[in-house]
C-alpha cells in the first residue's frame, strides 16, 4: 500500500529526532531482544524481499544492496532465528556503519566477536567462476569485464537467477556458473578442479596450451575491530584484491612473505584472479604481524680455500609491514662472530628506506676489518657461524648466518651486483691444469629449469682413479643463475653477463686464486632452457665466443612446446588489430635464435640431443642445424640413440653423462688448443695454436641484428642506431685483401671496434673502406669509429662524439631504444607523485609498492621508491627511472612528456575532461585512458605510468603484472613495446583494448612504421 508523502516525511522527521541508538544503549540488551526491537523499527516502513529467510538469500540480498532498510531488515529477520551466525553479525555490524549508526554497529560486531573473534584467519567459503580461455600473454582480456567486472559479477554468487551464468568455449553446453570451494585450515592449499574433458579438447585442436584457462574465486572475511593492521599471503598466484585493491601474489609458493594491509571494520571480498594449466592451486591466509620482518638470505657466498673475496655481497630481504609508515634501514653490523679474523658489514646501497607494504632487499658488504695481512679469514677451511644486526626506524632484528668455505676442487658460490643493482650469484670451478700466462678462458654453462648453480657446476665431472673430478680442462667453468622464468632473455642474459665480469674480477684480486680470466673469451653451453641461452648469448656476443655447445636447446619460446603461444587461444584474439600484434612480436624478436644464428660464422658449435627427447624435441635442434649449415657454420651435430632429456651416463658409468662425457671433454679440448698463443706452443706440436686471422678474413660475414641495445656486434663491427627501430638490420662484411667492404640494411649508424675475436679481421692490412658504395678513409689506429648517414643526401660519414650526435639522449640509439622491459636494464628508481591530496598520494604509492614488489618476487630486483620531490638530479643520472602519476600527481611527469614531441597531456577544467593527443588526430579523452610510455633520461630511460583517471591509471599498472603459470617473468618484460594507450575496453579485450601501440622513432616522435594507430 503507498502512503502519503507527508506520512513518509513526519516518519523520517521522528526518526532523526529519535535517537536510534536508545535500544542498544540498554546494558545486558539480549541479541534477541536486540533484533526483535531493529526488526520492529523497520518493519514500519520497509519489507524484506527474500522469501523464506535463509542465510544464502541473506547473504545476496546483502551483497547486492548493503545499506538499505529492506537488507537489514533481512539480516535482523535471520538473526532473531540464527544468534550463533557470526558472519550475519559481521553484515550488520557494517551495514549499521554505513547508516552511521554505530552504537548499533558496535553492538553486532561484539556479538561476532564473542562468537568468532576480531578478524578472519583465512577464507572458509571459496566462489568460483570460470574456466574462460585466455592466451599467453600477461594482459588478456577477461570475460568478465563484460558483465562490469568481477566485482559486479560477485554480487550474485548468492543467486540461483539464470542471470549468473556466463559462457565460456570450454566446457560442455557453453555455460558455466558459479561454483563453491570449501576451506577446513589456514594453511590448507585450496584446490580448484574445473570440470572440463581437457582431452577432447587437446586432441581435437591439436594444442596443449588450450589447458591453460583463467577465471575467479571471491570469498569473504570479516574484521571486527575498527581499522585493523593485518598482513596477508597469496600464494599460487600472481595477485589478488581486498575489495579493489590490488596486492602482490607469490606464484612461487614461498611461504615467507607477507604484505600489510589496513582494513575498516566489517566484511571485505576477496577476489583472486587463478591463471593456470587443467588445474589450480592457491592459498591466502591474513594475520597479525609486527612492523617489520626480516628474512633469510635466499643464498649466500662461500668462503673460498679460507679467504674471503673482495665483494662479498650478502642479499637481505626486509618487508616492511606497516600501510602507511616507511622503514629506514640506519646500520647493520656483525653481533657475533664465532671464529676467524674480525669481519665488518656495511650498506651496499645509497637507498635504504622501504616503502609502506614493500618487501626489499637489503645488500650487505661483509668485509676483512683488516686487510693488512691479506684476505685470509681462517687458518685452514672452516665453516663460520655469524650474526648480524640490522638497525632499523623501528627496532632491530639479529639475523643468524652460516657461512661455508670450499676448497679447492669444489664448486664454491659468489655473490656480485648485477645490472639492476640485485645481488644475484654463481657456482664456479677453477681450472683443471695451468693456462698460458695464467689467464683462462670462461667456460659459461647455463642451466635448465629450476637447475640451482651449484647443480649445474657440479654436473661437470668425471670419474678419474675411483674419485671425481669437477671442472673443465683449462678454462673457468662458470655457472650463473637468476630467479624467474626468464629464459636468459632479457634480465636473465644480462645477468649471465655480469657473472662473467664479477668471476674477472674476483680472480683478479683474489691472490689465492692462481688462474685469472679473460672475460672476452668464453665458451657458451647449456642444457635445455640453458641450451636456448648459449644459442642466444653466442648469436648476440659472437665477438666474446671461442665456440658453442648447445643441448637441448630449444629455438624460440613461441614455437617450443605451449607457454609462449602467439595469439593462439587469447581472449584478446577477436578483438587485437593485426598491426598491434605486429608491434608486439617485434618486442620478442631479438630473442629469435634462428634470426641470428648465421652471426655464427667461424665460431665452432656443437648441437646435441637425446633422441628420445620429448621434453625438447630434435625437430628444434635439427632445424637449427640447417641453418647453421646453410650460413656455413663449422656445426658438429649428434642425435643420441635411445636417450631422452637428461642422462647421468652416455656410454659408460660416470663418464660425464649428458654434459661431460667425451664428446663434449674432446670438443673443448680443442678449443682450448686453439686458444693458445703461438708463442706457448711446445715445439713440433701439431696443435692447432692461435687459428690464424688472415684466413677468416677473406671470408664474407653477415651481422644480423634486431635490437642494437642487446649485443656487441661481428667482427668489431655493430649497429649503434636503426632507420626505423626495431626492423632487422643486417651488415655485410667482405674482406678482399686490402679493402673492407659493407653493405648495410636498416643501419643509421654503426660503430667498428678493434676486432678482438679469436678469429679476427686483420684489419691492419685495410687500405680501402667503403659502406654501400661511399668510399671513406680508414684508420687501423684509431678505435672505436662511429660511421652514420648524413644529410639529405643520406651519405656515410665519420662522426666524432656519439653523444652530440644523440643530444645527451634525445635522440635514440642502443643506449635507449625499448622495448618497455630496458627499464629494468640497469639500476632503477621508482618515483612516485605526491602533488595532490593524501588520499591520492596514498594510492599511488600503494601502485608504486605493487610495482616493487611484483619485481622482487619475479627476479629479485631491488628497487627503491621516491617520493617526487626527493629526486636528486646528481643521484638520478646513474639509475633508470619509473614516474607514477600524471602531471598533476607527479613533479617529474611533465618534464619528462615534453621529450615526447608528438604526445601531449591536456588537463582539464570545469567544462572539459583531460585528455591525451597522439600525433594530430588522436585525442583520448574517456575516463578509462591509461599511458605507459618510455621517454629520454640522459643515458638511460624512464617510464610514465599514469591515467586520466584511476581506473586508466589501474590498467597501465596491470601491465606490469607478471604470470605464465607455474612461473613468472618479471614486470613489463613481454611483448610490451615503447609506449601503449589503454583505452576503457582494455579489461574485456586486453590488446584489442589498446587504443595505440608502438615504437617511437629515432627522434622519440612518432612514426606511421613503427605504431598500431592512424594519428
Amino acid at each position: 500500500m503507498c502512503r502519503p508523502l507527508s506520512f513518509i516525511l513526519l516518519y523520517f522527521l521522528i526518526q532523526a529526532l529519535v535517537p536510534k541508538e536508545t535500544l542498544s544503549k540498554k546494558k545486558g540488551l539480549s541479541s534477541s531482544d536486540f533484533t526483535s526491537q531493529e526488526k520492529a523499527t523497520l518493519e514500519r516502513h520497509a519489507k524484506c524481499p527474500v522469501d523464506g529467510v535463509k542465510n544464502s538469500a541473506v547473504y545476496n540480498q546483502w551483497h547486492q544492496d548493503k545499506i538499505s532498510d529492506a537488507t537489514l531488515l533481512c539480516l535482523m529477520i535471520y538473526l532473531e532465528k540464527n544468534a550463533d551466525d557470526a558472519w550475519a553479525w559481521s553484515m550488520s555490524g557494517m551495514t549499521f556503519d554505513l547508516r552511521k549508526q554505530k552504537q548499533q554497529g558496535d553492538y553486532c560486531f561484539k556479538q561476532s566477536i564473542k562468537l568468532v573473534g576480531k578478524h578472519s584467519d583465512f577464507v572458509k567459503e571459496w566462489h568460483f567462476i570460470g574456466p574462460f580461455g585466455i592466451g599467453k600473454t600477461e594482459f588478456d582480456g577477461d570475460p568478465l569485464a563484460a558483465f562490469g567486472g568481477i566485482q559486479n559479477a560477485s554480487r550474485f554468487r548468492f543467486s540461483s537467477h539464470a542471470s549468473t551464468k556466463y559462457n565460456s568455449e570450454l566446457v560442455f553446453g557453453g555455460e558455466i556458473t558459479w561454483s563453491m570451494i570449501k576451506q577446513n585450515e589456514a594453511n590448507e592449499m585450496v584446490q580448484v578442479r574445473p570440470k572440463v574433458n581437457w582431452n577432447d579438447l587437446v586432441s581435437s585442436l591439436g594444442s596443449m596450451g588450450i589447458t591453460e584457462w583463467q577465471g575467479w574465486v571471491v570469498g569473504n572475511i570479516f574484521v571486527n575491530e575498527d581499522i585493523t593492521l593485518l598482513s596477508y599471503q597469496c600464494l599460487g598466484v600472481a595477485r589478488c584484491f581486498i575489495e579493489k585493491k590490488p596486492i602482490a601474489g607469490d606464484l612461487y609458493h614461498r611461504n615467507q612473505f607477507w604484505f600489510p594491509v589496513t582494513l575498516s571494520r566489517g566484511v571485505h571480498s576477496i577476489f583472486i584472479p587463478l591463471r593456470s594449466k587443467v588445474n589450480a592451486n592457491f592459498q591466502f591466509s591474513l594475520m597479525k604481524s609486527a612492523s617489520f620482518n626480516i628474512l633469510k638470505p635466499p643464498f649466500l657466498p662461500d668462503v673460498q680455500k679460507s679467504y674471503l673475496p673482495s665483494n662479498f655481497f650478502i642479499p637481505l630481504p626486509v618487508s616492511n609491514l606497516m600501510a602507511k609508515n616507511w622503514l629506514k634501514i640506519i646500520n647493520v653490523k656483525v653481533q657475533k662472530q664465532a671464529k676467524g679474523e674480525t669481519l665488518v658489514a656495511s650498506l651496499a646501497h645509497t637507498y635504504n628506506t622501504i616503502a609502506p607494504g614493500q618487501t626489499k632487499v637489503v645488500v650487505i658488504s661483509l668485509q676483512l676489518k683488516d686487510r693488512t695481512h691479506g684476505a685470509q679469514l681462517t687458518p685452514t677451511c672452516t665453516d663460520i657461524d655469524l650474526e648480524l644486526k640490522v638497525q632499523t626506524s623501528e627496532g632491530s632484528e639479529n639475523v643468524a648466518l652460516v657461512l661455508r668455505c670450499r676448497n679447492k676442487g669444489s664448486s664454491f658460490l659468489f655473490t656480485f651486483l648485477d645490472h639492476d643493482g640485485s645481488v644475484q650469484h654463481a657456482a664456479a670451478v677453477e681450472p683443471i691444469g695451468l693456462c698460458p700466462d695464467k689467464i683462462c678462458p670462461v667456460f659459461l654453462t647455463l642451466h635448465g629449469t629450476t637447475v640451482p648453480p651449484q647443480n649445474q657446476a657440479d654436473s661437470y665431472k668425471k670419474m678419474v682413479r675411483g674419485e671425481f673430478e669437477f671442472g673443465i680442462l683449462k678454462m673457468w667453468l662458470l655457472a650463473p643463475t637468476r630467479h624467474g622464468a626468464h629464459n636468459w632473455e632479457g634480465p636473465g642474459a644480462l645477468t649471465a653477463l655480469a657473472a662473467i665480469q664479477a668471476l674477472h674480477q674476483m680472480s683478479q684480486g683474489s691472490s689465492w686464486l692462481e688462474m685469472k680470466t679473460d672475460p672476452n673469451k668464453v665458451l657458451f653451453a647449456g642444457h635445455s632452457m640453458g641450451g636456448h641461452g648459449a644459442w642466444h648469448l653466442a648469436t648476440h656476443f659472437p665477438d666474446r665466443a671461442t665456440g658453442l655447445i648447445s643441448l637441448a636447446g630449444w629455438i624460440k619460446k613461441e614455437e617450443y612446446g605451449d607457454s609462449n603461444l602467439f595469439f593462439r587461444h587469447d581472449i584478446s584474439t577477436s578483438h587485437t588489430d593485426p598491426a598491434v600484434k605486429s608491434v608486439m612480436e617485434s618486442c620478442v624478436g631479438e630473442n629469435d635464435v634462428d634470426k641470428h644464428l648465421g652471426n655464427l660464422k667461424g665460431i665452432p658449435v656443437l648441437a646435441r640431443i637425446g633422441a628420445n627427447d620429448r621434453t625438447v624435441h630434435p625437430y628444434f635442434v635439427r632445424r637449427a642445424v640447417r641453418l647453421l649449415k646453410e650460413s656455413e657454420v663449422d656445426v658438429t651435430y649428434t642425435e643420441l640413440p635411445n636417450l631422452e632429456h637428461w642422462w647421468w651416463d652416455t656410454k659408460e658409468t660416470n663418464d660425464g653423462g649428458c654434459v661431460n662425457d667425451a664428446q663434449i671433454r674432446k670438443f673443448i679440448s680443442k678449443i682450448s688448443e686453439s686458444l693458445i698463443p703461438k708463442e706457448f706452443c711446445s715445439k713440433g706440436d701439431d696443435a692447432p695454436c692461435s687459428a690464424a686471422s688472415e684466413e677468416s678474413s677473406k671470408q664474407l660475414f653477415r651481422l644480423v641484428t634486431v635490437n642494437p641495445a642487446f649485443g656487441d656486434g661481428l667482427k668489431g663491427l655493430s649497429v649503434l642506431q636503426q632507420i626505423i627501430p626495431f626492423r632487422t638490420s643486417v651488415i655485410k662484411i667482405n674482406v678482399t685483401s686490402d679493402v673492407l667492404t659493407l653493405t648495410t640494411q636498416n643501419v643509421e649508424c654503426l660503430q667498428l671496434k678493434k676486432d678482438v675475436s679469436n678469429r679476427g679481421l686483420n684489419l691492419q692490412s685495410i687500405k680501402h673502406f667503403n659502406i654501400d658504395g661511399t668510399s671513406l678513409e680508414f684508420s687501423a689506429l684509431d678505435f672505436p669509429q662511429i660511421y652514420c648517414l648524413l644529410g639529405e643526401s643520406n651519405q656515410w660519414a665519420l662522426i666524432q662524439d656519439w653523444k652530440t650526435r644523440t643530444q645527451n639522449g634525445l635522440i635514440r640509439g642502443h643506449h635507449n631504444y625499448g622495448p618497455a622491459r630496458r627499464i629494468a636494464e640497469r639500476q632503477f628508481l621508482i618515483c612516485v607523485g605526491t602533488q595532490l591530496d593524501d588520499t591520492r598520494s596514498e594510492v599511488l604509492l600503494r601502485h608504486a609498492a605493487y610495482i616493487a614488489n611484483q619485481f622482487f618476487l619475479t627476479s629479485d630486483a631491488v628497487v627503491s621508491v621516491l617520493e617526487d620531490h626527493e629526486v636528486d638530479k646528481m643521484i638520478l643520472d646513474d639509475y633508470n627511472l619509473i614516474i607514477l602519476g600524471n602531471p598533476n600527481e607527479n613533479l617529474l611527469t611533465e618534464k619528462y612528456l615534453s621529450y615526447l614531441r608528438d604526445l601531449n597531456y591536456l588537463p582539464g577544467n570545469e567544462s572539459t575532461a583531460a585528455s591525451l593527443l597522439l600525433g594530430r588526430r588522436c585525442r583520448y579523452q574517456s575516463s578509462g585512458v591509461g599511458l605507459m610510455t618510455l621517454a629520454p633520461h640522459g643515458q638511460g630511460l624512464a617510464m610514465i605510468l599514469m591515467g586520466l583517471s584511476e581506473e586508466g591509471l589501474e590498467d597501465v599498472v596491470n601491465l606490469a603484472t607478471p604470470t605464465i603459470p607455474p612461473m613468472a617473468r618479471s614486470p613489463f618484460s613481454n611483448l610490451l613495446p615503447d609506449f601503449v594507450i589503454t583505452g576503457p575496453e582494455v579489461k574485456r579485450k586486453g590488446p584489442g583494448g589498446f587504443h595505440c601501440a608502438g615504437f617511437w622513432d629515432n627522434q622519440w616522435k612518432l612514426s606511421a612504421s613503427s605504431v598500431s594507430c592512424t594519428c
